[in-house]
């Protein structure tokens, strides 16, 4: 979802068409499918727990538009097999975007499946999503498996502020710290064994930012460097928009947990030495330099943004900070979608594949392999997170589950994008700016954005 988000793209991973020819509206849909004549069942006997697998179901060939390769492909889909054994999995590699994907409609080649993890406004515009709605209704899916805040965002997605759910997650990567022991073991400062607040984070921060034999060590990093989306954890706590999801007018100078936000910030880079003007001299602050105490990130970061299993060894997890007085929530659960072609011909039986990639066997063995579960309030599922790699070996990763979840708003805004507050946060954290200042100056850069975009839609 960045660096990362970076190798860790995959992630950003795995933190997740066609029907007509080559055009952007759904006028001159196509009128065949290059999966086949095979239909399936109508069996509406289903749950999230006992996909359907019936042996009356007829053969049929289910393509899954996937982005990362066939290896990484195999490896997350092909046991959807085991449990669905009338369905064959094919592979459609490539991304979800809007000029691949009309590609693929001018090819006549037409996805079961959409890995819409580049979002989805593109299959928005191309009228490619169908609502599951009346799918999970017919095939008594159990949306009580999925937690509260991750089915409510899901359904903030749907721009027509109908609330429909318009795809299934594919995972849910929950945020938290990764600490070095050998960090707090130098500056004689006790592990944050314990579910701390954004205050006491800053205190310890302070205790470890400072320099010792010749190096200089900070106590806290927000994520890989002040432009990755870490750094604004804090304020995704709060859960509010910070534009007007109708209008998109920009709101952060009437919204007081952006001013709560940013002064948290304000007091985490005024710490002395947390902070180094020099651009070069930043790159020797990095968590996996061994020279800082706690980076807040998300839970694979210890595969993908440290990777030696050497550096790794030293680490270990900590619940993500909560605000207190209330505040005691991580930021709303999200994830990239698995969208069920509006042009497929086998909508049900593409249903019933992602059923069983939301059964709890299947994410059992999608979590051994490091990919977050989206069943997280399954304890059973999410105990086997990470068995099969090898630095997250005896680390504490259900840490990063102890923080629920907040509810998103009604409706997301998707105008929010345009307003850059994470990639502001250098100009202001070592700046003398004040807070009316900066908003000011942030809000009308961003309504510009954000009219220029709404000129080029037009």
């Amino acid at each position: 979802m960045s660096n990362r988000k970076r190798c860790m793209l995959l992630i950003a991973i795995l933190m997740l068409t066609a029907i007509f020819s080559g055009c952007t509206s759904s006028s001159n849909a196509p009128t065949e499918a290059s999966s086949g004549n095979a239909t399936e069942s109508n069996t509406n006997s289903n749950s999230a727990s006992e996909p359907t697998n019936a042996d009356n179901d007829e053969p049929v060939t289910i393509k899954i538009l996937y982005p990362w390769g066939p290896d990484a492909f195999e490896q997350r889909y092909r046991g959807i097999e085991d449990l669905l054994p009338n369905v064959t999995i094919e592979l459609v590699d490539a991304r979800a975007e809007l000029e691949p994907l009309q590609e693929l409609n001018a090819q006549k080649i037409v996805p079961d499946i959409i890995f819409a993890n580049w979002g989805l406004d593109p299959l928005f515009e191309l009228d490619m999503i169908e609502p599951l709605d009346d799918l999970i209704a017919k095939h008594q899916f159990d949306l009580n498996t999925l937690d509260a805040s991750l089915v409510a965002t899901m359904r903030a997605l749907d721009k027509e502020g109908q609330g429909r759910i318009l795809g299934f997650p594919i995972q849910y990567s929950p945020y938290g710290i990764w600490y070095n022991k050998e960090v707090f073991d130098k500056f004689g400062v006790e592990y944050p064994t314990e579910r701390l607040t954004w205050d006491e984070v800053v205190e310890l921060a302070k205790q470890m930012t400072a320099e010792r034999d010749g190096i200089q060590y900070r106590g806290l990093e927000m994520g890989p460097g002040l432009a990755s989306g870490e750094v604004t954890i804090p304020l995704s706590q709060l859960a509010v928009n910070l534009t007007d999801p109708d209008t998109g007018e920009v709101l952060i100078d009437k919204e007081p947990a952006v001013t709560r936000y940013l002064e948290l910030m304000k007091r985490i880079y005024s710490i002395p030495g947390m902070f180094n003007e020099d651009p070069e001299a930043r790159k020797d602050y990095e968590f996996s330099k061994k020279n800082v105490g706690m980076i807040v990130s998300w839970i694979e970061y210890l595969r993908w943004g440290v990777g030696d299993p050497e550096v790794a060894a030293n680490m270990e997890a900590a619940p993500l900070p909560v605000w207190g007085d209330g505040q005691e929530a991580a930021p709303p659960a999200g994830s990239s979608l698995l969208v069920i072609n509006k042009y497929s011909e086998h909508k049900d039986a593409a249903f019933k594949v992602l059923m069983a990639y939301l059964s709890p066997e299947h994410q059992i063995s999608l979590a051994k392999i490091g990919d977050a579960p989206p069943l997280f309030n399954n304890k059973e599922v999410i105990s086997h997170f990470g068995e099969e790699v090898e630095v997250f070996a005896e680390k504490n990763v259900a840490a990063f589950y102890e923080v629920s979840p907040a509810l998103p708003p009604a409706k997301i805004s998707t105008w929010d994008k345009y307003v850059d507050i994470g990639g502001s946060m250098l100009k202001f954290s070592t700046s003398d700016m004040d807070i009316a200042s900066f908003l000011r100056e942030l809000k009308e850069e961003s309504q510009i954005k954000i009219t220029e975009a709404k000129n080029q839609s037009n």
